[in-house]
């Protein structure tokens, strides 16, 4: 089912944190699959990231940001996933993954403050 185009937010990462909210997604990708209410959630954002991806290897100059389409419910999982790995980042070890990560928060958490619900 596509979602109307009203429900769709436009959400702004750096390019270096929309890699690492991919690699964080591909981890999770296949247990989350299996689970049947969330399959077609997981796909429609395994297409989104995928197409993002596609796009920065065949451009010859890679672009500072990244900027992709996601609905609530997408949004809503991503910030769950990168909220959950954020987690488990041990007090003053911050990396610049952990700051990549904060970034994806931060945009995933906007980018729903846009679609009239409070940001968490």
């Amino acid at each position: 089912m596509t979602e109307p185009m009203q429900d769709v937010q436009p959400v702004t990462l750096s390019t270096q944190a929309f890699l690492i909210l991919c690699r964080l997604f591909d981890g999770c990708y296949d247990d989350m699959k299996q689970q049947e209410p969330m399959r077609n959630l997981v796909e429609s954002i395994a297409d989104i990231l995928l197409a993002g991806v596609q796009k920065l290897e065949g451009r010859e100059t890679k672009p500072k940001t990244v900027t992709f389409p996601l609905t609530l419910p997408q949004s809503f999982l991503l910030r769950r996933l990168v909220g959950e790995m954020l987690a488990r980042v041990p007090e003053g070890q911050e990396d610049k993954t952990a700051g990549w990560l904060r970034e994806c928060l931060s945009a995933l958490t906007e980018g729903a403050g846009a679609y009239g619900t409070p940001a968490s």
